[in-house]
């Protein structure tokens, strides 16, 4: 696993309504109850480096603007910022509205402090993932696996090992990201094409990073990632520009500080703009509604 993050956001949230009741349903996995997460200030992981997935399937629906009705307020990174808001508001309040279908208890365990709260058992549609503290600053849970649960195949930390050892079996990239996106929607679901345990392994490995460790360094991270799914399962892109190389799709594979700059969360007067990932500008028309994350 990676060693260290990106440094911190200094976005504040405005003063925001208190959040609806919690969901009376039970979360797929009870976890313990959770003190406010971290902070997600911290030190730079290096490029490349994992920490980790989607959302339901299905037809895409036009975004909704949560703020404004310019053409401007439905921008990726004005959605993105708004997201940001609405997974600090998550993870600070205990009284919060879970995520839907197989999410809960990823946003349950986005409110802990990995510090304190010791190793976490998780489960994922694809099979048991661990969620541990790094020995740096890093503010999200490392996430590892055990071989012995995937018929001893192990694989590796990073995006690039991850994508890899997904495909290894041939299938497409679009078939592949419809699995991990209908597993997040129904944890129960048959996939159609990560069977293997090598890809088992993987898969719930990425899903848990990318729905506990990148939300927990950068709130509203996960959302971003599920519409660059929605990009791969449409074929707009592949596995690989999507998660991989030097400047992928979804920013936090490459690390929290990328994330930060190409969001501009700080609303920053940058001498020289950051480079946009490949069609980072279509990620917003691929995230869901707003209250489809939330019950």
């Amino acid at each position: 696993m990676p060693r260290k993050i990106g440094g911190g956001s200094s976005f504040k949230a405005p003063s925001l309504s208190p959040p609806p009741a919690a969901s009376s349903s039970k979360p797929r996995n009870t976890v313990t109850t959770a003190p406010p997460a971290a902070s997600t200030s911290g030190q730079k992981r290096p490029a490349d480096a994992v920490d980790g997935a989607a959302s339901a399937s299905g037809p895409n629906k036009k975004p909704k603007v949560d703020g404004g009705t310019s053409q401007e307020a439905d921008t990726t990174e004005n959605r993105a910022k708004r997201q940001f808001l609405r997974g600090q508001r998550r993870q600070e309040s205990t009284s919060a509205v879970a995520a839907s279908g197989g999410r809960s208890e990823f946003v349950n365990l986005q409110r802990l402090d990995p510090k304190a709260a010791g190793k976490q058992r998780v489960e994922t549609g694809f099979g048991p993932t661990n969620a541990s503290r790094f020995p740096t600053k890093d503010p999200g849970f490392k996430i590892t696996t055990e071989a012995k649960d995937y018929g001893k195949q192990k694989v590796g930390h990073t995006y690039t090992e991850l994508v890899a050892a997904m495909k290894e079996g041939g299938a497409s990239d679009k078939a592949i990201a419809k699995d991990l996106l209908k597993k997040l929607e129904d944890p129960d679901s048959t996939p159609a094409v990560l069977t293997g345990d090598k890809a088992k392994n993987a898969a719930a490995k990425l899903t848990t990073i990318m729905h506990v460790s990148e939300p927990q360094r950068v709130p509203g991270s996960d959302k971003t990632g599920r519409a660059v799914l929605r990009m791969v399962e449409k074929g707009d892109l592949t596995l690989e520009q999507a998660f991989t190389g030097s400047n992928p799709t979804f920013p936090m594979a490459k690390n929290p500080k990328t994330m930060r700059r190409v969001v501009n969360y700080d609303d920053t007067n940058f001498r020289k703009p950051p480079e946009k990932p490949l069609k980072f500008d279509e990620i917003a028309a691929n995230m869901s509604d707003s209250s489809d994350d939330e019950i």
